[in-house]
């Protein structure tokens, strides 16, 4: 008289594909049966689903898309050390029990899973997630295949660059196997960080741990990976910074400098009143009183920018930002949120002579300018 659970998923797992499990019970022949999912946390239940047995007597659940609605995104751009995510790298205790009456119109009294009446009680595996999406059509499974570098970014081909005043961020997974990661200050010092098991997040831009102003390359070392960043050119153009959550539910950096078109637009709402003042003394003649006038003006910033040209696989990566639900640019020594108003893009248009790409992004801030 219990439920046994024939299928989990392996954790850590990400919570945009499909986290399922299939259960089974001794009495899911009972009137008015329903296998029971229970998601909690710290011991608070956040969640708890019934689900009537399958033509083959199971329950098969997939709690992926309530598990990403209490994942959050650490903004943790300005780390000056070593970071474990704490709001996009959650845990939650799965339990499964069960619920049956004696009869077809019967009260129904719900069981812990071994027989007992009582909430439910059959533990799955502690369920670790974050807000990665896996690709249905791997070919592979829905799991998530874990690996070091949480990003991808191409390691070869053009250097990434940075300002002295931007701030980078680098998040790793670790599975037992690493257990340093160096970022190397050209000419200046070297920070070698020990990474714990499970998520790290390093700093890397030289704004985040104030190095001083004479380096001109960063270079990451993680495992066998390196990633090279070169001091971006001062030159006459403003320089755009974008801070995105990729693909894993991490960061992930790219700046450049290239002209910046701005348009603003305005929604304006108007009254006519009469020259003449009737609420006055007197009415006398005044040149100055207002006949149009108006109440409210609202705006709206829309910002146009032009990457670089990109090669194939920075192309694909950037397509990560502009798919990201989280965006934000670096202004001075804030981040601003914004939301990327294209709705679509162009990956590549002649397969045989095509090498470089650009994409053209329009952006709005998400906060509109006050209006007046």
């Amino acid at each position: 008289m219990a439920i046994s659970v024939s299928q989990q998923p392996s954790y850590p797992n990400a919570t945009y594909t499909h986290l399922l499990y299939s259960i089974s019970s001794t009495e899911s022949g009972q009137p008015q049966y329903q296998y029971v999912l229970d998601v909690k946390q710290g011991g608070t239940r956040l969640a708890r689903i019934k689900q009537y047995p399958n033509p083959n007597a199971v329950g098969i659940f997939d709690p992926a898309r309530v598990l990403n609605d209490y994942i959050e995104y650490d903004e943790n751009w300005k780390t000056s050390t070593l970071h474990t995510p704490v709001a996009s790298v959650q845990t939650f205790d799965i339990l499964f029990g069960e619920e049956y009456g004696t009869s077809v119109s019967s009260s129904v009294v719900m069981y812990d899973g071994n027989g007992n009446p009582g909430e439910p009680g059959v533990a799955a595996t502690a369920a670790e997630v974050f807000g990665a999406v896996v690709d249905p059509n791997n070919g592979s499974s829905f799991n998530w295949q874990a690996q070091p570098l949480l990003s991808n970014r191409p390691t070869s081909g053009e250097p990434l660059s940075l300002t002295r005043g931007e701030y980078e961020t680098l998040s790793i997974y670790n599975d037992g196997s690493l257990s340093t990661a160096t970022v190397n200050y050209n000419p200046g010092s070297t920070s070698t960080y020990t990474l714990n098991a499970g998520f790290n997040t390093i700093p890397i831009g030289g704004a985040n741990i104030g190095t001083p102003a004479a380096w001109t390359e960063i270079v990451v070392n993680v495992d066998s990976t390196e990633y090279t960043y070169t001091l971006a050119d001062d030159c006459n153009y403003d320089r755009i910074r974008f801070a995105f959550i990729n693909k894993f539910g991490f960061w992930d950096y790219y700046g450049f400098n290239l002209p910046i078109a701005k348009n603003t637009t305005m929604d304006r709402q108007g009254m006519t009143r009469p020259m003449v003042n009737y609420s006055g003394v007197v009415a006398g003649y005044n040149a100055q009183r207002r006949g149009q006038d108006w109440y409210n003006i609202q705006y709206n910033d829309e910002v146009n920018v032009t990457t670089p040209l990109v090669d194939q696989s920075e192309s694909e990566w950037l397509s990560e930002m502009l798919e990201s639900p989280s965006i934000y640019v670096q202004q001075g020594d804030n981040f601003i949120p914004i939301v990327i108003t294209d709705t679509g893009y162009l990956h590549n248009t002649n397969k045989r002579s095509q090498k470089t790409f650009q994409y053209n992004i329009t952006f709005e801030y998400a906060n509109n300018r006050i209006g007046r």
